[in-house]
């Protein structure tokens, strides 16, 4: 293993290992969704729908378990990146052991749950007969899955805390090509849901096995074993994922919710229009929360060495690349959300632009503050961001029930009928969003990091913002003139605006002590340096 770096550590060396981390997120992203635009219609040909159906449901069934990752895989990564800075090795080999010892846990509590729905399957979801021999099997296969993923999981997540997401997004790419080549060959060869199932597991274990392999050579002096079970480690591990596990369920009840609500006050039906305004919208926070969670172990680090005003650069700094990535896209969106509406799904949708104004504007204010959310839980005061987005949930849900029942105020924004009531659910949704989850949440960042919070607003949100802006005068022009339809039209006039808008950001959005550490990071960004560790 190469000479861990000092703890000062070198500003491009970290500069560059964010950015390698952040660009192979966003390769795995478009790798992962490129095959699931392949690999699912060759699924369903292969299946059939009654089987695909089986197939999806079961996963989606046992796929709750995952909430449970999202809770002890962030304290894994804090305590990780925090035991790793001071190389204390003991320290680490305690963590390691005693999590695998909580994931062991976990993973018999999962397959006890997949043993009981499947003894009760046939009984308990809908299916044709001929599928009642096979469903046990099934569930049984898919909750081995997820159960074994949990302790094996720790190495995946041991590669994160050691920032090394490069490693962990190589290997899961790897695996994300795999997966499909195995499935299609069981699909030739005649197989069924079952001999799927066997081969998910088997590429899963693959991929688990790939990782443990990286963390031992990337940390030889770590040790596991049961002896190394710690009860404080185990008291620590708990509650930072008890409170991360509750983020994760507050996060899944708001994107959850306004669908519910829809269907009980408009009509499943009218669940479409919204979910497609929605979706777009929260494609483009795909563009900062694949970049933000990897700050989390870097702030981690900093935190543990002391250097409290890099914290508050890496905010500020995070802060404003988000807004410069991400709120050009969202402009985008409500200039264009109707042409694009009606270009990929038709006129009769184009309505929804609307709702996806009133998503996109909070969003804005919002999404940046992934970036101050992921330094919250590297440096583990991360209880004020979840009782936050606990308190966003239950407004969401409370404001958007009352909207959708007592629409009268959103008549005068869209007209009355069914449109008023979406509109209802979601500002029920935008509000919240824009007070809780963003100005609040950016202000406890802000008093965390002891930050004032008028910098913050100017510097990290609203001079960026006022870059962006640049976008605005090609988009409006040609949107009045010629209302582009069609993709070709639409992304053309897009890339007209985001040319002007790169040019000033670079000029005014890009601070000027930046720009050479930037040349220096991409030149970097797939060369090992001295003095980076591990690499």
């Amino acid at each position: 293993m190469t000479a861990p770096p000092s703890p000062e550590g070198s500003r491009s060396v970290r500069g560059i290992r964010v950015l390698r981390n952040v660009v192979t997120n966003y390769l795995r992203l478009i790798l992962t969704a490129g095959v699931a635009l392949v690999l699912t219609p060759l699924m369903v040909r292969g299946l059939g729908d009654r089987d695909y159906g089986l197939w999806t449901t079961v996963f989606s069934l046992t796929g709750y378990f995952g909430l449970f990752d999202q809770g002890i895989r962030p304290s894994l990564v804090r305590y990780v990146s925090r035991d790793y800075a001071v190389r204390d090795f003991d320290g680490l080999s305690r963590t390691v052991s005693s999590a695998i010892a909580l994931y062991t846990a976990v993973g018999v509590v999962t397959m006890l749950f997949a043993a009981f729905v499947g003894s009760h399957a046939s009984g308990w979801i809908p299916m044709d007969p001929e599928l009642h021999a096979v469903a046990p099997t099934l569930v049984l296969l898919v909750g081995a899955t997820l159960a074994l993923g949990f302790p094996l999981g720790v190495f995946g997540a041991v590669l994160s805390g050691l920032q090394r997401y490069d490693v962990a997004n190589g290997i899961g790419m790897a695996i994300s090509l795999l997966r499909p080549v195995a499935f299609v060959g069981v699909l030739r060869a005649g197989g069924g849901l079952v001999e799927l199932a066997w081969a998910s597991l088997i590429v899963n274990l693959l991929g688990h096995v790939w990782s443990w392999w990286a963390a031992r050579g990337l940390l030889p002096e770590v040790r596991v074993s049961p002896s190394l079970v710690s009860k404080k480690q185990l008291r620590q591990i708990g509650s930072y994922g008890g409170w991360a596990l509750t983020g994760a369920l507050a996060s899944n009840l708001s994107f959850q919710t306004d669908a519910l609500v829809i269907t009980s006050f408009v009509g499943a039906a009218l669940v479409t229009p919204f979910s497609l305004g929605s979706g777009l919208v929260d494609n483009a926070r795909q563009l900062v929360t694949g970049a933000a969670f990897v700050l989390s172990p870097t702030a981690s680090e900093m935190d543990t060495l002391g250097e409290r005003e890099k914290l508050r650069h890496m905010m500020l700094s995070g802060s404003r690349y988000a807004v410069l990535v991400s709120w050009p896209v969202l402009l985008g969106l409500i200039v264009f959300g109707g042409n694009l509406l009606t270009t990929w799904v038709g006129p009769q949708y184009a309505s929804a632009a609307s709702l996806m104004v009133a998503l996109a504007i909070p969003t804005m204010v919002s999404l940046p503050q992934a970036i101050s959310s992921s330094l919250l839980f590297g440096i583990g005061r991360h209880k004020g961001v979840v009782l936050l987005s606990l308190a966003s949930a239950v407004a969401n849900l409370g404001l958007s029930v009352w909207w959708a029942g007592h629409p009268g105020v959103m008549t005068m924004l869209v007209g009355e009928g069914d449109m008023a009531r979406l509109m209802g659910v979601a500002m029920g949704t935008a509000i919240p969003q824009f007070f809780l989850s963003g100005l609040a949440t950016a202000w406890f960042a802000c008093r965390v990091l002891e930050m004032p919070f008028a910098r913050y607003l100017w510097a990290g949100l609203l001079q960026p913002g006022l870059v962006t802006l640049a976008f605005l005068p090609v988009a409006l022009a040609v949107q009045a003139r010629w209302h582009p339809l069609g993709w070709l039209p639409i992304f053309g006039t897009c890339a007209a605006g985001w040319l002007v808008f790169a040019l000033a950001a670079w000029v005014w959005g890009v601070p000027a002590a930046d720009r050479p550490r930037w040349s220096r990071m991409f030149g970097g960004l797939f060369k090992p340096r001295a003095g980076e560790g591990n690499s």
